[in-house]
Order: C-alpha cells, then sequence, then structure tokens
C-alpha cells in the first residue's frame, strides 16, 4: 500500500536504504583495488601519494632538524681547530721555523756525500834526455763514488796539457804527464778539475772494494832488469815480467802504468798498452827505459780500466 507519509517507499515497504556516504562511514576505502582507466597512474603509486601527503610535515621536519645537526657538528669542529691553532700559535711558529730552516745534511752525514780527492807524492823523473815525467798519487777515499775529472800539472809555472781520467771507489792510483821538456829538480804541483762522482748503489754492488778487486786481480811475476842493452845506438835497460790475467773477466786495450821501484821507492814510471788479454792469459812483458843510471829492484802495476764500463770487456 502507498505510504504517501514516506518520500523513499513509495510502495510502503518501511525497509530503510542506506546511502553510499553511510557505506563509506561504515569502513576504510580500499585503494588497492583502483584501477585508472589511462593506465597512467597505478593504485601503489596512489598509495605512496597518500602517504607523502599524511607525513609530508614529518619529513620536513626531519630534514630541517639533520641539516641544523650535520651544520652544528661542522661549526663545533671548526671552532675545536681553530681553538687549537690559536692555543698552539707559539708551537706553530716554531714549527714553521725549523721546517724553513737550511740544514746542511752532508756535514751532519759524511757518508752521503763524496769526500775530496787527496793528492800526495808528486815528483819528476827523467825519462830520457831532456825529458821528464811528472807523477802524482792520488786517493779516492770515496767507497761508494766513482770520480772522474780533469788534471794538468804545473812545472817551474808552466802548465801542462789537460788529460782526463777517472779513479774508482777507493782506489789509489798513478797519474802522469810523461815527456816534459824541462823540468830537472823542480816540484811540480797537479791540479784536478771538472770533478765529477757517480754514486755506486749499494743495492747493485754491496762490496765495490772486493767486487772492483776481484776483476783487477793482475799478476806479476817472472821480473828481471836487465842493464845497458845496446838499442838504436843508445844504451837502455830492459823491463821484463809476465802479466796475468787472474780475473774471469777479458779486456781489450786495458791501459798501466808500470812503477819502478828501488828498495821500495819509485824512481821512474813506464806506460804499458796492451791490445787486449783474455782471461787467465799470461803475456810476457818487455818494456825499455833509457835513463841511464838507474836501479830497479822491483815494480808496481797500476791498471787503469774502468771496470764498471761495459766497454772495456771483450763480449
Amino acid at each position: 500500500m502507498l505510504n504517501i507519509y514516506n518520500p523513499n517507499n513509495h510502495d510502503g515497504d518501511t525497509t530503510k536504504v542506506q546511502s553510499p556516504k553511510s557505506k563509506v562511514q561504515d569502513g576504510k576505502v580500499d585503494f588497492g583495488k583502483y584501477v585508472d582507466p589511462t593506465k597512467e597512474f597505478t593504485s601503489q603509486d596512489l598509495k605512496w601519494s597518500f602517504w607523502y601527503v599524511k607525513h609530508k610535515a614529518l619529513l620536513y621536519r626531519i630534514m630541517v632538524i639533520g641539516l641544523i645537526s650535520v651544520n652544528a657538528v661542522f661549526i663545533l669542529f671548526g671552532l675545536w681547530k681553530w681553538g687549537s691553532y690559536l692555543w698552539g700559535w707559539q708551537d706553530a711558529q716554531k714549527v714553521q721555523e725549523s721546517l724553513s730552516a737550511s740544514i746542511d745534511y752532508t756535514g751532519l752525514h759524511p757518508h752521503f756525500t763524496a769526500q775530496p780527492i787527496q793528492a800526495i807524492n808528486t815528483q819528476i823523473f827523467s825519462s830520457r834526455e831532456n825529458k821528464f815525467d811528472a807523477v802524482a798519487e792520488l786517493i779516492n777515499p770515496n767507497s761508494r763514488f766513482l770520480a772522474r775529472f780533469d788534471y794538468y800539472f804545473i812545472v817551474d809555472g808552466v802548465k801542462t796539457l789537460v788529460q782526463k781520467t777517472f779513479l774508482l771507489p777507493g782506489e789509489s792510483r798513478l797519474v802522469a804527464y810523461l815527456g816534459i821538456n824541462d823540468g830537472a829538480g823542480s816540484s811540480p804541483i797537479v791540479v784536478l778539475e771538472n770533478i765529477k762522482y757517480e754514486r755506486i748503489s749499494a743495492h747493485k754492488i754491496p762490496d765495490t772494494i772486493n767486487w772492483q778487486a776481484y776483476r783487477l786481480n793482475f799478476q806479476v811475476s817472472d821480473f828481471v832488469f836487465l842493464k845497458s842493452l845496446a838499442q838504436e845506438g843508445q844504451n837502455t835497460d830492459a823491463i821484463q815480467f809476465k802479466l796475468t790475467n787472474a780475473s774471469p773477466y777479458s779486456y781489450v786495450t786495458p791501459i798501466f802504468y808500470v812503477a819502478l821501484l828501488q828498495n821500495g821507492q819509485m824512481v821512474g814510471i813506464l806506460p804499458l798498452r796492451l791490445e787486449s788479454i783474455n782471461s787467465l792469459e799470461t803475456k810476457d812483458i818487455d818494456l825499455r827505459n833509457f835513463v841511464s843510471n838507474l836501479s830497479v829492484t822491483e815494480i808496481a802495476l797500476y791498471p787503469i780500466i774502468n771496470v764498471y764500463d761495459e766497454g772495456v770487456y771483450i763480449p
């Protein structure tokens, strides 16, 4: 029966009809089932958007607090460093002065610098008629430095020609200028110039002295001094001996100085140059001396071989 007093039920049914608004209020809306007709906005995107809008203020506060905390840490650290610097200003000045000071480490540690070459026993000898030889013994006191240099003699105020040579580490050897026209009774002076030192690495050669001696193992035997041999119209003396290369190395064009000794005192010098000498080879040496009234009882051999130069060895 039609109930004219009920606007929602014209047929007289007294059952209440719930509106959509009342259904929403009864429970939460499930956005997970939302489907975008354009397929451009998923339900997950919608869910994160609602979460961001809900927590936006909280996220802003967290970001501000984090930035303030980081700035506070940097400010406190800067204040601490500046305070430390200003508090230790005098100590910093002392450190700066000590670092800027120039220290002569070579004076504190002579091991790291080369010592000067020593010249001893400079003499002049007669080599033949009106000819003289100026001789000096040089010592390289450095056990780890090879020395290269120029040298010349001054005899009676006259300078000889400049010659080049070297001294091995720790070596004591003669240098000479042969064939000076005048100089009898004079006292020659040896002058060294353009000295350059080459350090020998201890990693490559721990013991330079023994390393050199092993390669310069030359032995002299059967020495004979023959007096007054007639040669080319004049009397000459013969210095004969055997020279043995007892080292395991062969050399090309080795050069030697042969010091002539009389009862341990040097009375002359002769040069010796060989085309080559092989390992364990023995050569018969026959030298001539043109100085009259000279007596030689023994000789001393001085090799002039730079064993640090690969060019001196026979391949």
